[in-house]
């Protein structure tokens, strides 16, 4: 019975130890397995580690390019050039209407009836002054259902061409001799060129037989950085136009006490207003009256001229010019000139050639 019980003791110890060493083995291989996932760890944990760093370098490099490209656009949208501008023809047609024979009345009625418009070879500003041309004769309904549609040297064409046809039939629908003729035109001038402000006017003159015409000038001054027309607001801020109400009053006052003996004439100072029709000058901003409006028809569409030193504290300051542009900041004696019988201006024009007829009619220069 001892027998048996030390051999089995001894098989136990051998079989303990088998199993121990199996174990030990198999930490081994643990260990082993363990150390090669740490090293596999690491390798996979450096070499992420180089990814963003590479990434983080190419992000660094984007970045650079996407602020020379910022920088570039910037450039271009302020780079503009000089303007080689000519006025085209977009209609022109004359006609005539014949009558009965009367001995009292005439033989026939004229018909006249153009439009013209200005090349300068940058697209956006070749649209905006055909846009405004051809909205001068629209609705605000016909405006608004125009939206931001393109208007094409072919839709002003076609619009003229109707108008003619429209006051041919009108003269053959009277037929008695008595109407001189009728006229229509949209004249388009060139005005200058001065840091972000590129300035033209365009005349509309009407005619209906009666014993003078009416016209209007309508100044487009516009903002090359904004692609846009610079409003009265975007000059003077809605806050700020009472203040220039009152010198405008008093520029008005002093024209009126000169031409009439007295100041008190045409409207009172509630009627008075600032209008939105404007452009720039060497000596300040002139604004530009309606004709009939604070005046009688024969003076013309009324101008009064506020300095740049009388506008600086109202102004927007993008557009105030000061002495860099070569105007003085100081208080200047200026003779308000008022625009007579046909609103051409006897003032001189400050060109390096001799204007043609496709530069356009120069009306006046203001830079």
């Amino acid at each position: 019975m001892k027998k048996s019980l030390l051999a089995f003791a001894i098989a136990s110890l051998f079989v303990v130890t088998a199993c121990d060493n199996k174990t030990k083995s198999k930490l081994r291989e643990a260990e082993q397995k363990m150390a090669q996932l740490e090293e596999n760890y690491k390798a996979v944990q450096s070499s992420l580690t180089m990814t963003e760093k590479e990434l983080s370098q190419v992000r660094e490099t984007l970045a650079i390019k996407e602020n020379e490209l910022t920088l570039l656009h910037l450039e271009k949208q302020h780079t503009f050039p000089a303007l080689q501008v000519e006025i085209i023809k977009l209609f022109s047609q004359k006609g005539e209407v014949k009558s009965p024979k009367n001995e009292d009345r005439r033989d026939s009625s004229g018909i006249s009836v153009f439009a013209s418009t200005a090349k300068t070879g940058v697209k956006w500003l070749d649209q905006l002054l055909l846009q405004s041309l051809y909205h001068h004769y629209l609705s605000k309904e016909e405006k608004d259902a125009q939206g931001d549609k393109q208007v094409t040297e072919q839709d002003v064409v076609a619009f003229f061409s109707e108008m003619y046809n429209q006051l041919a039939s009108s003269l053959k629908e009277e037929q008695d001799g008595m109407v001189i003729g009728y006229g229509e035109s949209a004249t388009t001038y060139y005005i200058g060129q001065r840091n972000n402000i590129v300035s033209f006017s365009q005349l509309f003159k009407s005619y209906f037989g009666e014993g003078r015409g009416i016209y209007q000038t309508h100044y487009l001054n516009i903002d090359i950085a904004k692609k846009a027309l610079i409003q009265l607001d975007d000059l003077i801020s809605p806050q700020n136009q009472s203040k220039l109400e009152d010198i405008l009053w008093e520029y008005f006052k002093e024209s009126r006490q000169k031409m009439y003996g007295t100041a008190d004439v045409f409207v009172t100072r509630a009627q008075f207003f600032v209008p939105k029709n404007f452009y720039f000058s060497q000596d300040g901003v002139t604004f530009v009256y309606p004709l009939n409006s604070i005046g009688i028809f024969a003076e013309g569409e009324l101008e009064f001229t506020a300095s740049y030193y009388e506008l600086k504290e109202l102004i927007n300051k993008a557009y105030l010019l000061g002495e860099k542009d070569g105007v003085e900041d100081q208080p200047i004696h200026k003779t308000h000139s008022l625009r007579q019988g046909d609103g051409i201006a006897e003032q001189p024009i400050n060109n390096t050639h001799s204007p043609n007829e496709k530069d356009g009619p120069m009306l006046k220069s203001i830079f």
